[in-house]
């Protein structure tokens, strides 16, 4: 969609929206999918105290791994630690407001926290699942990963040419997958979760993201090109 500003100035709206009107729809059916997932995992392990079948498996296989890479495991889990998630945010939410993209600033900061937070202070106690005297599920290190990975997905989808649109979300979504499986490896091998927390909480983390960005782009806004300008606030 273009909205003509000036004579010979085209301004295009689509790209200040953090869901494109034409990815409202599939975004709603990923988010619905997400969270049927986190629901069907979360009644199986309720007030579990120990690994499952699929959990001994993982953990199987991430000593194997493993022991074939000493030392390996522990540097990839950094990346779901607070310190290196933090500093990602941050930066993430300064370039986003450097190019004045408030909304996309918004979403970096409360896509994680948000999800992150519900997580923590809401699905944990409700699942009730245990690992070494603390609740597990979902796991609070791969939401929080897997969530600034999703702000960066819906980013780089959202900014896409439309005939675009598909190969991004396919690469990025592989991108997502390939490093989140990395990092997990990783907090597996070391018995920080089980694999099945891991999983909830990346299916989690994709609806509660796009959840809130469906929510930022209720609230209106300016977009850069029309600061100068009397049309104010529209939903873009």
């Amino acid at each position: 969609m273009l909205v003509h500003n000036r004579p010979g100035i085209v301004i295009p709206v689509e790209p200040n929206r953090l869901l494109p009107k034409a990815l409202i729809i599939p975004a709603v059916g990923v988010a619905a999918v997400s969270f049927g997932v986190v629901a069907a995992i979360g009644r199986d392990v309720a007030n579990e105290r120990t690994a499952g079948p699929l959990d001994r498996a993982a953990f199987r296989v991430a000593d194997w791994v493993f022991s074939a890479l000493p030392g390996v495991a522990e540097p990839l889990s950094n990346a779901s630690r607070p310190p290196a998630m933090i500093t990602v945010i941050v930066v993430m939410a300064i370039i986003a407001l450097w190019r004045r993209r408030y909304r996309v600033a918004s979403l970096c900061v409360l896509g994680p926290v948000v999800t992150a937070g519900v997580n923590s202070w809401v699905l944990k106690p409700v699942v009730g699942r245990t690992h070494d005297g603390y609740l597990a599920y979902p796991s609070g290190h791969t939401t929080t990963l897997v969530s600034i990975l999703v702000v960066l997905t819906l980013v780089v989808v959202a900014n896409a040419p439309a005939g675009e649109r598909l190969k991004q979300t396919v690469v990025c979504g592989a991108v997502t997958v390939v490093l989140t499986a990395v990092a997990v490896s990783a907090i597996v091998g070391l018995r920080y979760h089980y694999l099945t927390d891991s999983v909830g909480s990346f299916f989690w983390a994709t609806g509660g993201v796009i959840t809130v960005a469906a929510l930022l782009d209720l609230l209106p806004g300016t977009h850069p090109a029309r600061r100068l300008t009397r049309e104010q606030a529209y939903r873009a």
